[in-house]
Parts: structure tokens; C-alpha cells; sequence
């Protein structure tokens, strides 16, 4: 049996392979179909939301909860985050959040970069310790969860 060695660089390089195909899979569905149905007037534009950080929280105490701190900019004063989904791909150990935007189609919006920040509980329940991803839009993070070495609460 030959195995096979993999060094840090390999692992580096294999994860972020693995985020940009998770990436380009959550967007594709956007990309080939759009955003809205036939049914009537759009009074929507939609789009997906300019992710500049990715910033990981963890409480301290048991039970634990891991929180994503999502910060990045919208290009329009009317334009604001949507919707937020999150998917887990449990063979890499990756939560994939998609945060899309919409801007009214009528309305008459100021060319002016907005800052945004989401907070989004990481659904952990059930997962064992270890080192997991986090990519929200292609940008990411890592944390790792060591439920023993966590204070229980008084």
C-alpha cells in the first residue's frame, strides 16, 4: 500500500481548491438562473454581498457556541443584505455561508461604499472536535473546537 504524504503547503493548497469549488457551486444556481420567477414585476435587483473579513468567535464556557463575524460593503445606500445561508459540507469540515443583497429596482440610490457586519451562529451541535472552515463568499476562516478545554458555566 503506498501512502500518501502530505505536507502543510499540500493541505493549504487542497483547501483552498476546495473553497473555491464550494464557492463556485453556491453561486452557480445564481449565475444560470438569476434571482427572481416569472410571477409579475421584479421589485427586487438581487445580487451577492462583497465579503471583506470573516471574523470567528467562540464562548468559553459550556455548552460553547461558535459565531462567524461576516464584515464587507455594499456599493449602494439603498442596497442591503438579504438572506444568509449556511451549509455545512461535512467531508471537508467547511460551513458555507451565502449572503446575498437586494436593492429595490425603482429606487434611485447614492453610488456610496456601505459597510456591513452579520453575526452568524455556526450550527455545531453535533459535530465532534476538530478544525473546521468557515468560507462566507468565497472569503474564510478557521477555528477549532475543543469542547474540553471549555470553563463550565457557574
Amino acid at each position: 500500500m503506498v501512502r500518501k504524504h502530505w505536507s502543510g503547503e499540500n493541505i493549504l493548497m487542497s483547501r483552498r481548491r476546495v473553497r473555491y469549488r464550494i464557492a463556485l457551486l453556491a453561486f452557480l444556481p445564481l449565475i444560470l438562473f438569476g434571482c427572481r420567477s416569472n410571477q409579475g414585476p421584479a421589485e427586487y435587483l438581487y445580487g451577492v454581498a462583497n465579503v471583506d473579513t470573516v471574523e470567528i468567535r467562540m464562548q468559553e464556557t459550556l455548552p460553547g457556541g461558535v459565531t462567524a463575524i461576516v464584515r464587507g460593503t455594499l456599493l449602494e445606500t439603498c442596497t442591503e443584505v438579504d438572506e444568509i445561508r449556511q451549509d455545512y459540507d461535512g467531508g471537508e469540515n467547511t460551513f458555507v455561508l451565502t449572503l446575498t443583497t437586494r436593492r429595490p429596482v425603482d429606487a434611485s440610490c447614492e453610488r456610496e461604499v456601505v459597510a456591513f457586519e452579520e453575526s452568524i451562529p455556526l450550527a455545531i451541535e453535533r459535530l465532534p472536535d476538530g478544525t473546521y472552515a468557515v468560507v462566507a463568499n468565497g472569503v474564510g476562516a478557521t477555528f477549532e473546537l475543543d469542547r474540553e478545554a471549555l470553563a463550565p458555566v457557574q
